[in-house]
């Protein structure tokens, strides 16, 4: 396999020939090989040349035709080749045929903004036209083929699409919950303080009874029996009432 850049004035359009066969890859911008099926013979160089855009060839199989062979060897693999619009020299990538009794298979690896592929941008070396397996028949399995995969890109993408707009709704289903939660646990603190604040209020209800007891037990001792006896009986009430009150409070 060798790569060398060509003079685009310099290098004709060729016919296949016994020796040296040119290729043309995106030539006017279309998405195929010219020729796209040449017969070979092994020593014989077949030269890409790639004259636009941003192409590849690649090898695969027949059974396979849109994804590069690994098996009963990695399929070999020019690489992207970009050429820029105004290019003086166009890339050339060519591979020396070792095998001619067994046909070749290509691709261009391309799948950016569409699937090369899939649009029927294949190659063969001595495919056999009077085979099932012909170049047509090639051509057709790669369009269907490579839509399919496509497809399934496209597939994926819209799942990945789905998956990250449930992702966010359960991110703010989350976070509604947390705002109710945290809304929910204030208002309980608020009637524990509410409550706690009554509480204090039955204790210094309940402070204030104790002090009158104090007040009648005294004036008991002074030698005013009847009142005290009185006084103390209403403050004892009183004790009753504020225990109460506490304790319903707290329950």
């Amino acid at each position: 396999m060798r790569f060398s850049l060509a003079a685009a004035a310099l290098v004709p359009v060729m016919s296949a020939s016994a020796a040296n066969i040119l290729v043309q890859v995106g030539a006017g911008g279309k998405l195929a090989f010219s020729p796209s099926n040449i017969t070979a013979q092994v020593g014989d160089v077949i030269a890409f040349q790639f004259q636009g855009k941003n192409h590849s060839v690649t090898q695969s199989t027949f059974a396979t035709p849109c994804a590069i062979q690994t098996a009963p060897a990695q399929g070999i693999d020019s690489g992207f080749q970009f050429v820029a619009p105004n290019a003086t020299e166009l890339p050339q990538w060519s591979f020396t045929v070792d095998n001619a009794t067994s046909p070749l298979w290509f691709f261009c690896a391309q799948t950016n903004p569409a699937v090369h592929c899939a649009a029927g941008m294949v190659f063969s070396v001595n495919a056999n036209e009077a085979s099932p397996k012909n170049f047509a028949a090639f051509q057709a399995s790669a369009m269907a083929s490579g839509g399919a995969a496509a497809a399934g890109a496209a597939a994926g993408s819209a799942a990945g699409s789905a998956i990250g707009a449930a992702t966010s709704a359960i991110g703010a289903g989350v976070g509604d919950a947390t705002s109710a939660i945290g809304g929910a646990a204030g208002a309980a603190a608020t009637d524990a303080a509410n409550a706690l604040s009554g509480v204090a209020g039955a204790a210094t209800g309940l402070a204030n009874a104790l002090t009158g007891s104090g007040a009648s037990a005294t004036g008991a001792a002074n030698g005013t029996a009847p009142n005290a006896a009185g006084r103390t009986t209403t403050s004892a009430m009183s004790l009753v009432a504020v225990l109460g009150l506490t304790a319903g409070l707290l329950l």
